[in-house]
């Protein structure tokens, strides 16, 4: 491919449990700062774990609630505001010539979570409950995030459960290089709520103790919540405006397992797919990839049947791997949006970081995971997977920056 055709990652935005902006991720990754503690948003008397990692909440803007306290703005909306008006910072962009691409899981949830009883009751005479039922969907998310950050490209949501930030990913690839999109902020975010809450733990998915991804006395995963986007152009506009290129977005890979709704192939077959067509699409072969960054989750049918889909595409040189998810928690739709960023500032650094938190692992997730602090690593090619419920698979694939 023309290095003129090549999509490239010229700016970044996020917010998460570890805080807000790329330096604050970073740092936290590096030094094992969890962002997992007790639940703060809500209740959770009901249920078996009181574990989530939230945003902190002097990260959120004062004007996303009212006086009363009632939200101004939806949760999700807040964080995504937040990441991508980093992004078009760091981008350099003031003019909102973009386009937009909005990966979610649950769309924006505050709304309806927030509505007094008998207010819900009556929701569809109530015009005002009506239009917030609308601003909910993944695509008033969409929306709305445009107008709040004066976005005026073509504005998109898509979704793929707790993929969808991949997802949203390689559809700015496919724009970018058919000529499409000139440039392109496309990511993630789902907001911290007692609906996502109270679904993972009817599943009994939810770790009482902070997520152990790949450990041997794992018990689930932990939820968590954020926001990250990325700027995709292509080499050519980049130069063009004197931006530099972070690193290149050189392929992704989709594909789907038909197997459970909510439990993956124990084979890792519809993962192995998305992973091999990621890198076919890079041109990359399975021996040139030098990190993973895992999908991890923590719950043991996940994370094994990763493993199984990384020991069928890496049959010579294994790569290791890293799961963020130990101290993130589980974004949802942010969660891969929120990992393509760490592998950004991964390339950049030099340097990988370890899945923190451990203990043993699992003999049946045989793997080099690193788990021994951050590891020196010069790496010119990485892989970033999600693979969610529904057997949703995206998988993309990251190159180190060619210097000008």
């Amino acid at each position: 491919m023309a290095d003129d055709a090549l999509a490239v990652i010229s700016a970044v935005g996020i917010v998460s449990p570890l805080g807000r902006g790329a330096d604050e991720t970073w740092s936290a990754l590096m030094a094992g700062r969890s962002g997992i503690g007790a639940v703060r948003s809500f209740s959770t008397e009901p249920f078996a774990s009181d574990r989530g990692a939230e945003v902190r909440a002097d990260l959120l803007p004062a004007s996303w609630r009212h006086e009363d306290g009632t939200p101004a703005v939806g949760r999700a909306e807040a964080l995504a505001v937040m990441a991508i008006q980093d992004a078009l910072a760091d981008a350099g962009i003031d003019d909102g010539d973009v386009d937009l691409v909005v990966g979610t899981t649950m769309g924006e949830p505050t709304w309806i979570e927030t509505w007094p009883d008998d207010d819900a009751r009556a929701a569809p005479t109530l015009p005002r409950r009506s239009l917030e039922l609308l601003h909910g969907t993944p695509d008033g998310l969409a929306q709305r995030v445009a107008r709040l950050t004066g976005v005026r490209g073509r504005v998109t949501a898509v979704g793929g459960a707790c993929a969808a930030g991949n997802y949203a990913l390689a559809q700015a690839l496919d724009d970018v290089r058919a000529g499409r999109s000139t440039r392109v902020l496309a990511g993630g975010v789902d907001a911290f709520s007692r609906t996502a809450y109270l679904g993972f733990a009817k599943l009994g998915a939810l770790s009482p103790t902070p997520c152990r991804p790949f450990g041997l006395d794992r018990e689930g995963l932990t939820l968590g919540e954020g926001a990250a986007f990325l700027l995709v152009e292509s080499a050519e506009a980049a130069r063009s405006r004197g931006a530099r290129s972070r690193a290149a977005l050189a392929g992704a890979g989709l594909s789907c397992d038909a197997h459970h709704p909510t439990t993956p192939d124990p084979e890792g077959r519809g993962a192995a797919a998305a992973l091999r067509a990621a890198l076919a699409d890079a041109g990359v072969g399975p021996d040139e990839v030098d990190w993973i960054c895992a999908h991890g989750t923590g719950t043991r049918a996940n994370d094994r049947a990763e493993v199984a889909a990384m020991t069928a595409v890496f049959t010579g040189r294994r790569p290791p791997a890293s799961s963020l998810k130990s101290l993130t928690g589980h974004g949802l739709g942010a969660a891969s949006a929120i990992e393509a960023v760490a592998c950004v500032l991964a390339l950049e650094a030099g340097v990988v970081p370890p899945t923190w938190g451990v203990g043993p692992q699992d003999p049946e997730c045989d793997w080099d995971v690193v788990t021994d602090g951050p590891r020196n690593l010069v790496a010119q090619v990485v892989v970033n997977q999600s693979y969610a419920f529904g057997g949703c698979n995206a998988v993309t694939v990251l190159r180190r920056a060619v210097a000008p």
